[in-house]
Formats: structure tokens, sequence, C-alpha cells
């Protein structure tokens, strides 16, 4: 049975970043079903698609923010890495400058992410080689691609053509893959129970966790201190307290009656 809209189990923000002019806007277009548009202008603002992922029998919906390339804007787009689930980093595969400029963009990940008070771990990372149809033109192999994904702890790494549509959909269903692997395993059906920590039990007439049982031997006993009967008051003479007990006077009841 097909599922539907109503069927959805969460919804992620993903980033998508690089240079300018590697093909973001391009692939996003791709992944929603839009024609191939061979010269576009550089994003200047950030843009959001919504796209549904059936990810291991459970529904998913990522929100893919569409970020500026150009250094100008990153003060716009630090702000974006907030609550962000997934990231795709993207690079030109005919363009080695694109390919330089990742490690740029893994340090501005690492440290927008942490300033969210984020685990940076947490967020999984494929890196995408763009415009692989530009076969006569590569500059990037993709051995040293791999290399380079693996060094860095990027989850995984494709290379797509938003113009032919190789591989589009194909990244970005793994990233989802990864993300709800990581966010809410429950939903998928390969998810065993025994993978999540076991919630505190309470006992249930004492309402607090239960003690753990322990040795009398391993107890160690602190001696009482002896009180000073009546009130009292310190003074200390050659580096000793002594206690010096208030007496209370009695008071005489006089019975003074002049006859």
């Amino acid at each position: 049975m097909p599922l539907s809209e109503t069927d959805c189990a969460a919804t992620y923000k993903v980033l998508i970043v690089g240079d300018a002019f590697v093909g973001k806007t391009a692939l996003l277009r791709c992944l929603m079903g839009y024609e191939f548009a061979p010269q576009s202008r550089p994003t200047v603002a950030v843009d959001f698609v919504t796209k549904p992922f059936e990810v291991d029998g459970a529904l998913i919906q990522m929100m893919i923010w569409d970020t500026a390339g150009q250094r100008r804007f990153m003060s716009m787009t630090r702000q974006q890495y907030k609550a962000v689930k997934g990231i795709a980093v993207v690079f030109d595969i005919a363009d080695r400058s694109t390919f330089t400029h990742l490690s740029f963009w893994l340090e501005s990940i690492n440290n927008c992410v942490s300033n969210f008070a984020c685990n940076y771990e947490s967020v999984p990372i494929i890196l995408i080689g763009n415009k692989s149809d530009l076969v006569e033109r590569r500059a990037v192999s993709v051995s040293e691609a791999r290399k380079f994904a693996n060094k860095e702890m990027a989850f995984d790494y494709f290379e797509t053509s938003a113009k032919t549509g190789t591989n589009v959909f194909a990244a970005f269903q793994k990233l989802a893959y990864h993300v709800t692997e990581i966010c809410n395993p429950q939903v998928m059906k390969s998810f065993h129970p025994h993978m999540l920590r076991p919630p505190e039990v309470l006992d249930r007439a004492t309402k607090r966790k239960p003690s753990v049982p322990c040795k009398v031997d391993d107890v160690t006993r602190i001696p009482e201190r002896i009180k000073p009967v009546g009130k009292f008051r310190t003074s200390m003479r050659g580096g000793k307290y002594k206690f010096r007990v208030r007496k209370r006077k009695k008071k005489l009841s006089q019975c003074c009656s002049i006859q």
C-alpha cells in the first residue's frame, strides 16, 4: 500500500552548500522535476523546496534549503544552520577550484553547527560531485573525491548530473536515509528496540530510582560528634576550641507584701 502525506513521520531541515555555479539550484530543480536551465544566475538569497522520501518503510519529508555560494553572503548562510539535520556539499568535477574550496565549507559547517549547540558528528554529510556529464572536462577523479570524502567523515560520495538527472534522486534519498537513521530510527522497518537505551523505571512505592545494593563493609562510618549539654559559646585557646557552658541564673520569686 503506497504511503500518503498523512503518513509522514517527520520533517527534517537539510542544507545544500558549495561554491557559486556548481549547480546547487539546478540539482534542486532536477529533484523537483523541473526542466534543466542551461544558464542561471547565482543564488543571492535562501530558498527551500520540500520533497518527500520513503525510507525503509517510513515516509519523511526534507526541507532542502538552497544557499548562496558567494562568500559575501556567508553571514546570511550561517543563520540557516540552526536546527539542520543533514547537509549536502556540492562541487563541480570540471572546476578544480570548487574541489579545493571544500575544506573551507567543511570548516564553516563545523563552526556554524557547533555554535547552535549541535553535535557535529550527528549531522550526516554527503559529498556531491556535480556535472558528471562533462566527461572530457573532468578535473577531479572519482578516486580522489572518494578519498577526500572518507578523510573528512562524509557519509557517502555521489557524482550527479543536473542536466541528465543521473544520481540526483539517489543522492538525496541516501541523505534522507542517514538523517532518519540518526534522528528517528524507530519509524524504520529494520529498527530493533534493543538499539535504544531503555528508560529508567521508578519504584511505584517510593517514586524513586531503585537503590544499588552494597555491602556493609564498604560503608565508611562517621563517628557522631558529642555535643555539650546546655547553651555554650566557643573560645579558642592554644589552637583548640573550648566550650564554656553558661549556667542559667535562677530567678528568685519574691513575695513582698506589706501588711
